[in-house]
């Protein structure tokens, strides 16, 4: 709860009472307290907002959540510009405040209409900072879930071309060892072959090659 409902809540007793300086005297008694429940209304319209958090104006706010100007005019941002004008201005708190009533009476419009028009654009604020926090928490979730999904997707990615690469290694090792396994083969059948065609040919002479002792073909010279 704000400051200003907190304050409300309990009821409200004016500063500036009947016997102040500057009062009409035919205007009759000014209230002296007002009692929390002038300051009863429904919760604004605002449970989520199309106003962008950025919001530089809270005029936005206050439509989206149905707040409208009393119809005599006089609103808590009139009442603060007169508050703020050259004349009352460089004037004292109380003063001030007497110079206002004063007017307020003039046009026949209670404090109390000022002070829950403000009220309720402070219900306005509270409801739209707590939509803007539930939009907040959220967006986190969301993202939390989403970031939670991509890392989970890096994971199994990266699982899945760790797996592949040594796959590819495992592979690669064994052909290496597959093509050694041949080349031991292949030496062993050129020496058969050699040995074979060494009983026919001189052995300078043998056309047969091994991996132990290359020899250039040659026309074989059979024995005699």
């Amino acid at each position: 709860m704000s400051k200003i409902r907190e304050f409300v809540s309990k009821g409200v007793r004016l500063i500036v009472t009947d016997t102040e300086a500057g009062a009409r005297p035919d205007a009759g008694p000014r209230e002296k307290e007002i009692p929390a429940e002038a300051f009863e209304a429904p919760p604004p319209r605002t449970a989520r907002s199309a106003v962008p958090a950025s919001v530089e104006d809270f005029a936005a706010v206050y439509q989206e959540a149905g707040i409208e100007l009393p119809a005599h005019g006089y609103g808590v941002d009139k009442v603060g510009e007169m508050l703020e004008s050259k004349r009352l201005a460089p004037l004292g708190k109380e003063v001030k405040a007497t110079a206002v009533l004063a007017a307020l009476e003039a046009a026949q419009v209670s404090v109390r209409d000022v002070i829950q028009d403000a009220v309720r654009r402070d219900g306005a604020l509270d409801a739209f900072e707590a939509a803007k926090e539930r939009e907040v928490q959220e967006l986190r979730e969301r993202s939390d879930a989403r970031v939670k999904t991509i890392k989970e997707e890096i994971e199994r990615f990266l699982r899945e071309k760790n797996a592949e690469i040594e796959g590819l290694k495992q592979a690669a090792e064994a052909a290496g060892q597959a093509f050694g396994q041949l080349q031991a083969r292949k030496h062993r059948e050129e020496e058969r072959l050699y040995e074979v065609v060494a009983h026919f040919i001189e052995g300078a002479d043998n056309p047969i090659t091994t991996s132990t002792a290359s020899r250039p073909a040659a026309p074989a010279k059979p024995r005699e």
